[in-house]
Protein backbone atom coordinates (compact mmCIF):
# COMPACT_ATOMS: atom_id res chain seq x y z
CA UNK A 1 0.00 0.00 0.00
CA UNK A 2 1.08 3.85 -0.58
CA UNK A 3 1.56 6.14 1.85
CA UNK A 4 -1.17 8.59 1.19
CA UNK A 5 -0.87 12.10 1.03
CA UNK A 6 -0.02 14.41 3.32
CA UNK A 7 -3.34 14.76 5.84
CA UNK A 8 -5.84 17.63 6.39
CA UNK A 9 -8.91 18.15 9.03
CA UNK A 10 -11.11 21.11 10.24
CA UNK A 11 -14.07 21.24 13.32
CA UNK A 12 -17.31 19.16 13.87
CA UNK A 13 -20.39 18.50 14.33
CA UNK A 14 -20.12 15.40 16.66
CA UNK A 15 -23.53 13.12 16.48
CA UNK A 16 -23.44 9.74 18.52
CA UNK A 17 -26.33 7.47 19.45
CA UNK A 18 -27.44 3.96 19.98
CA UNK A 19 -28.13 2.80 16.42
CA UNK A 20 -29.48 -0.84 15.40
CA UNK A 21 -27.49 -3.76 13.91
CA UNK A 22 -27.23 -6.08 11.69
CA UNK A 23 -28.88 -3.98 8.56
CA UNK A 24 -26.82 -4.71 4.71
CA UNK A 25 -24.77 -2.32 3.11
CA UNK A 26 -26.35 0.11 -0.01
CA UNK A 27 -25.29 0.30 -3.39
CA UNK A 28 -21.89 1.48 -4.66
CA UNK A 29 -20.94 5.22 -4.80
CA UNK A 30 -19.50 7.40 -7.53
CA UNK A 31 -16.07 5.92 -8.86
CA UNK A 32 -13.09 7.46 -7.02
CA UNK A 33 -11.47 10.55 -8.21
CA UNK A 34 -8.31 12.29 -8.08
CA UNK A 35 -7.95 13.90 -5.00
CA UNK A 36 -6.77 17.78 -5.97
CA UNK A 37 -2.95 19.02 -5.01
CA UNK A 38 -2.16 21.11 -2.00
CA UNK A 39 -5.97 20.27 -0.30
CA UNK A 40 -7.44 18.70 2.76
CA UNK A 41 -6.65 14.65 2.97
CA UNK A 42 -9.87 13.49 4.52
CA UNK A 43 -13.04 15.21 5.73
CA UNK A 44 -15.56 13.40 8.04
CA UNK A 45 -19.06 15.62 7.66
CA UNK A 46 -22.52 15.66 8.16
CA UNK A 47 -25.50 16.44 6.37
CA UNK A 48 -28.88 16.58 7.14
CA UNK A 49 -32.81 17.33 5.40
CA UNK A 50 -32.76 20.66 6.71
CA UNK A 51 -32.42 24.05 5.38
CA UNK A 52 -29.25 25.18 3.79
CA UNK A 53 -29.40 27.78 6.00
CA UNK A 54 -29.18 26.09 9.43
CA UNK A 55 -27.18 23.54 7.28
CA UNK A 56 -24.20 26.13 6.88
CA UNK A 57 -23.83 25.83 10.51
CA UNK A 58 -22.74 22.36 10.99
CA UNK A 59 -18.92 22.74 11.45
CA UNK A 60 -16.90 18.90 10.38
CA UNK A 61 -16.17 16.61 12.95
CA UNK A 62 -12.64 16.50 11.41
CA UNK A 63 -10.53 17.66 8.84
CA UNK A 64 -6.93 16.48 8.50
CA UNK A 65 -5.26 19.29 5.88
CA UNK A 66 -2.88 18.27 3.20
CA UNK A 67 0.26 18.85 5.42
CA UNK A 68 -0.64 16.18 8.06
CA UNK A 69 -2.52 18.85 10.77
CA UNK A 70 -5.76 17.13 12.04
CA UNK A 71 -8.14 19.98 12.93
CA UNK A 72 -11.23 19.60 15.42
CA UNK A 73 -12.98 21.64 17.54
CA UNK A 74 -11.58 22.39 20.97
CA UNK A 75 -13.95 23.45 24.01
CA UNK A 76 -15.47 26.64 24.55
CA UNK A 77 -17.12 27.82 27.56
CA UNK A 78 -20.22 27.28 28.54
CA UNK A 79 -21.60 30.39 28.35
CA UNK A 80 -24.44 31.93 26.96
CA UNK A 81 -23.57 33.62 24.06
CA UNK A 82 -21.00 31.16 22.90
CA UNK A 83 -18.37 32.99 21.04
CA UNK A 84 -19.09 33.38 16.77
CA UNK A 85 -15.28 31.94 16.23
CA UNK A 86 -15.03 28.17 16.89
CA UNK A 87 -11.96 27.15 19.19
CA UNK A 88 -10.02 25.08 16.67
CA UNK A 89 -7.22 22.44 17.91
CA UNK A 90 -4.45 21.26 15.20
CA UNK A 91 -2.84 18.12 15.69
CA UNK A 92 0.34 17.19 13.54
CA UNK A 93 -0.07 13.69 12.23
CA UNK A 94 2.77 11.37 11.18
CA UNK A 95 2.88 9.46 7.93
CA UNK A 96 2.75 6.45 9.65
CA UNK A 97 -0.90 7.46 11.27
CA UNK A 98 -2.20 8.51 8.11
CA UNK A 99 -1.73 4.92 6.99
CA UNK A 100 -3.36 3.64 10.31
CA UNK A 101 -6.09 5.29 8.98
CA UNK A 102 -6.42 3.63 6.22
CA UNK A 103 -5.84 0.58 7.27
CA UNK A 104 -8.57 1.00 10.08
CA UNK A 105 -10.97 1.54 7.20
CA UNK A 106 -9.84 -1.06 5.28
CA UNK A 107 -10.01 -3.46 7.99
CA UNK A 108 -13.59 -2.61 8.66
CA UNK A 109 -14.52 -3.59 4.82
CA UNK A 110 -15.54 -0.29 3.72
CA UNK A 111 -12.58 0.05 0.99
CA UNK A 112 -13.33 -3.38 -1.03
CA UNK A 113 -17.24 -2.96 -2.78
CA UNK A 114 -19.66 -0.61 -1.52
CA UNK A 115 -19.44 2.75 -0.23
CA UNK A 116 -22.84 3.78 0.93
CA UNK A 117 -23.75 1.96 4.07
CA UNK A 118 -26.75 4.11 4.79
CA UNK A 119 -29.03 0.21 3.89
CA UNK A 120 -31.32 2.67 2.18
CA UNK A 121 -33.07 2.90 5.69
CA UNK A 122 -32.04 6.49 7.35
CA UNK A 123 -35.04 8.35 8.89
CA UNK A 124 -36.53 11.12 8.57
CA UNK A 125 -34.40 14.28 10.00
CA UNK A 126 -31.87 12.10 10.27
CA UNK A 127 -28.34 12.80 9.74
CA UNK A 128 -25.63 10.94 6.83
CA UNK A 129 -22.35 10.80 7.89
CA UNK A 130 -19.75 11.27 5.17
CA UNK A 131 -16.22 10.52 5.19
CA UNK A 132 -14.04 11.22 2.36
CA UNK A 133 -10.25 10.07 2.29
CA UNK A 134 -7.51 10.00 0.54
CA UNK A 135 -5.92 6.45 -0.48
CA UNK A 136 -3.31 6.32 -2.89
CA UNK A 137 -4.00 9.67 -4.02
CA UNK A 138 -7.49 9.25 -5.14
CA UNK A 139 -10.91 10.73 -3.02
CA UNK A 140 -13.15 8.16 -1.89
CA UNK A 141 -16.39 8.88 -0.10
CA UNK A 142 -17.87 6.51 2.09
CA UNK A 143 -21.21 7.82 3.45
CA UNK A 144 -23.50 5.85 6.66
CA UNK A 145 -24.93 6.48 9.63
CA UNK A 146 -23.05 7.55 12.47
CA UNK A 147 -24.51 6.26 15.35
CA UNK A 148 -24.74 2.92 13.73
CA UNK A 149 -23.25 0.46 16.13
CA UNK A 150 -23.47 -3.17 17.18
CA UNK A 151 -25.29 -4.24 20.53
CA UNK A 152 -22.49 -6.50 22.47
CA UNK A 153 -23.15 -9.37 24.85
CA UNK A 154 -20.14 -10.79 25.12
CA UNK A 155 -16.32 -9.52 24.14
CA UNK A 156 -14.76 -9.29 21.39
CA UNK A 157 -17.20 -6.32 20.85
CA UNK A 158 -16.35 -6.43 16.79
CA UNK A 159 -18.67 -5.45 14.01
CA UNK A 160 -19.07 -7.24 10.42
CA UNK A 161 -16.62 -5.38 8.28
CA UNK A 162 -18.48 -3.98 4.90
CA UNK A 163 -21.97 -3.19 7.32
CA UNK A 164 -23.39 0.04 8.81
CA UNK A 165 -22.35 -1.12 12.12
CA UNK A 166 -18.34 -0.78 10.44
CA UNK A 167 -19.01 2.34 8.98
CA UNK A 168 -19.99 3.88 12.59
CA UNK A 169 -17.34 2.16 14.05
CA UNK A 170 -14.58 3.78 11.61
CA UNK A 171 -16.67 7.50 12.43
CA UNK A 172 -15.99 6.81 16.08
CA UNK A 173 -12.23 6.41 15.49
CA UNK A 174 -11.73 10.04 14.01
CA UNK A 175 -14.39 11.11 16.69
CA UNK A 176 -11.27 10.55 18.79
CA UNK A 177 -7.81 9.89 17.22
CA UNK A 178 -6.09 8.90 20.70
CA UNK A 179 -5.66 5.34 19.32
CA UNK A 180 -3.38 6.63 17.16
CA UNK A 181 -0.45 7.10 20.21
CA UNK A 182 2.64 8.49 19.02
CA UNK A 183 1.55 9.22 15.42
CA UNK A 184 -0.15 12.03 17.05
CA UNK A 185 1.41 15.04 17.85
CA UNK A 186 0.52 17.84 20.58
CA UNK A 187 -2.90 20.28 20.38
CA UNK A 188 -1.81 23.63 19.33
CA UNK A 189 -4.42 26.16 18.32
CA UNK A 190 -5.06 26.16 14.88
CA UNK A 191 -4.93 29.00 12.49
CA UNK A 192 -7.44 29.20 9.93
CA UNK A 193 -6.55 29.51 6.10
CA UNK A 194 -9.86 31.29 5.28
CA UNK A 195 -13.63 31.59 6.07
CA UNK A 196 -16.74 31.25 4.81
CA UNK A 197 -19.30 33.83 6.00
CA UNK A 198 -22.93 33.60 5.69
CA UNK A 199 -24.25 37.17 6.34
CA UNK A 200 -28.09 37.35 7.03
CA UNK A 201 -29.99 39.36 9.54
CA UNK A 202 -29.22 40.27 13.06
CA UNK A 203 -29.55 38.52 15.68
CA UNK A 204 -32.69 38.62 17.43
CA UNK A 205 -31.29 40.41 21.00
CA UNK A 206 -32.15 38.89 24.20
CA UNK A 207 -33.62 40.57 27.30
CA UNK A 208 -30.59 41.39 29.69
CA UNK A 209 -27.70 41.01 27.38
CA UNK A 210 -27.46 44.14 25.23
CA UNK A 211 -24.90 43.82 22.49
CA UNK A 212 -22.68 46.69 21.37
CA UNK A 213 -22.20 46.46 17.31
CA UNK A 214 -19.03 45.42 15.84
CA UNK A 215 -17.43 47.47 13.11
CA UNK A 216 -17.13 44.85 9.92
CA UNK A 217 -13.19 45.58 9.15
CA UNK A 218 -13.12 45.07 5.70
CA UNK A 219 -13.49 47.62 2.50
CA UNK A 220 -16.34 44.87 0.77
CA UNK A 221 -19.24 46.75 2.08
CA UNK A 222 -21.60 43.96 4.31
CA UNK A 223 -24.50 44.43 1.93
CA UNK A 224 -22.90 43.19 -0.87
CA UNK A 225 -20.08 40.71 0.51
CA UNK A 226 -20.28 37.40 -1.59
CA UNK A 227 -23.35 36.36 -3.56
CA UNK A 228 -27.29 36.21 -2.76
CA UNK A 229 -28.05 32.72 -1.58
CA UNK A 230 -31.43 31.06 0.16
CA UNK A 231 -33.73 33.12 -2.29
CA UNK A 232 -31.87 36.42 -1.81
CA UNK A 233 -32.64 36.07 2.29
CA UNK A 234 -28.82 35.80 2.92
CA UNK A 235 -25.24 36.05 1.05
CA UNK A 236 -22.04 34.23 1.19
CA UNK A 237 -18.95 34.79 0.36
CA UNK A 238 -14.83 33.63 1.53
CA UNK A 239 -12.43 35.95 2.83
CA UNK A 240 -8.77 34.48 2.84
CA UNK A 241 -5.32 35.75 2.52
CA UNK A 242 -4.58 39.22 4.77
CA UNK A 243 -8.09 40.21 4.35
CA UNK A 244 -8.83 37.08 6.63
CA UNK A 245 -5.99 38.33 8.81
CA UNK A 246 -7.66 41.51 9.49
CA UNK A 247 -11.24 39.99 9.77
CA UNK A 248 -9.94 37.24 12.26
CA UNK A 249 -9.21 39.19 15.59
CA UNK A 250 -12.82 40.83 15.17
CA UNK A 251 -14.59 37.57 14.79
CA UNK A 252 -12.95 36.28 17.80
CA UNK A 253 -13.83 39.11 19.66
CA UNK A 254 -17.30 38.59 18.95
CA UNK A 255 -20.11 36.53 20.35
CA UNK A 256 -23.06 34.68 18.40
CA UNK A 257 -25.24 37.64 19.44
CA UNK A 258 -23.21 40.07 18.02
CA UNK A 259 -24.25 42.35 15.20
CA UNK A 260 -22.52 44.00 12.29
CA UNK A 261 -22.35 47.13 10.65
CA UNK A 262 -20.35 49.55 8.79
CA UNK A 263 -20.93 52.62 10.19
CA UNK A 264 -22.93 51.98 13.64
CA UNK A 265 -25.03 55.32 13.06
CA UNK A 266 -25.75 55.13 9.09
CA UNK A 267 -25.40 51.61 8.11
CA UNK A 268 -27.55 48.80 8.34
CA UNK A 269 -26.65 45.53 10.78
CA UNK A 270 -26.28 42.17 9.91
CA UNK A 271 -25.61 38.67 11.69
CA UNK A 272 -22.66 36.65 10.19
CA UNK A 273 -22.10 33.04 10.77
CA UNK A 274 -18.92 32.30 10.58
CA UNK A 275 -17.11 28.44 8.97
CA UNK A 276 -13.38 28.70 9.17
CA UNK A 277 -12.12 26.49 5.64
CA UNK A 278 -8.56 24.74 5.36
CA UNK A 279 -6.84 24.92 1.74
CA UNK A 280 -9.48 23.24 -0.68
CA UNK A 281 -12.58 23.72 0.83
CA UNK A 282 -15.45 25.92 -0.74
CA UNK A 283 -18.08 26.13 1.95
CA UNK A 284 -20.55 28.64 0.18
CA UNK A 285 -20.54 26.30 -2.95
CA UNK A 286 -20.75 22.84 -1.65
CA UNK A 287 -23.96 24.42 0.73
CA UNK A 288 -25.75 27.02 -1.46
CA UNK A 289 -23.79 25.68 -5.04
CA UNK A 290 -22.74 29.60 -5.15
CA UNK A 291 -19.16 30.81 -5.73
Amino acid sequence: MHSPARLAVVLAATLLSAGACGSAPGASSPPASPAPAQTWWLRATVTQAIAPLDLFANRPLLVITGDGIAVTEGPVPAIFPGPLHPNLVGRQLTGAGQARIIQAARDLGLLSGPTDFSGGGMVMGGVTGHIVLTVDGMRVELTGDPAAQIVCVTTPCEPEPGTPEAFGELWRHLQDLSWLGAELGPEAPYVPAAYAILVGAPPTPEPGLPQAPADWPLEQPLATFGGPVANGTARCGTVSGADADVLRPALQAASQLTFWTQDPETSAAFGLTVRPMVPGEDVCREIFGAG
